[in-house]
């Protein structure tokens, strides 16, 4: 795909939500979109296979299929990888703040749907905060989430 398309889509998608990606976390996926990662803090490996949704034409539709139901809100909680190991996802969280969004975490065993939400709360308030603890906080700030990453040698991607 060209880089023309490629700056079409990233357009369509940051319009689709009302959000601009930091720029670390474009310049991250033009050079390593393709790799496969492990997330390392400390010594611990804490999830493989870490892998980045392209920035294409489904990305939005992908979203809507594969997250929004888990999603506390979708509009502003941006998925952009997952671990193909653990199924968990990683989403920039542009509710705190529009210029640096945080990245949170996403357990894929834990997270509850929304209608399993809103059929256990009594109110829509409850349910939401059933959705809330479908995603955890992992780092203030993408660059700080590239900096847990660290790409899989060939050998152990399969």
């Amino acid at each position: 795909m060209s880089d023309q398309n490629d700056r079409a889509s990233v357009t369509r998608i940051q319009s689709h939500y009302g959000i601009v990606f930091p720029q670390e976390y474009l310049d991250f996926i033009q050079l390593h979109g393709d790799a496969s990662f492990d997330l390392i803090q400390g010594t611990e490996t804490e999830d493989w296979e870490i892998r980045f949704h392209a920035l294409d034409d489904q990305f939005i539709s992908n979203n809507t299929t594969l997250v929004d139901e888990v999603n506390p809100d979708p509009r502003q909680i941006i998925p952009i990888a997952w671990s193909v190991s653990s199924g968990n996802n990683y989403l920039l969280d542009y509710r705190e703040s529009r210029d640096t969004p945080s990245v949170l975490v996403m357990e894929h065993e834990l997270a509850m749907v929304r209608e399993d939400a809103e059929s256990e709360a009594e109110t829509r308030e409850e349910a939401q905060q059933l959705m809330e603890e479908n995603v955890k906080p992992l780092v203030a700030n993408f660059r700080s989430f590239a900096s847990l990453l660290q790409v899989r040698p060939p050998q152990a991607q399969e």
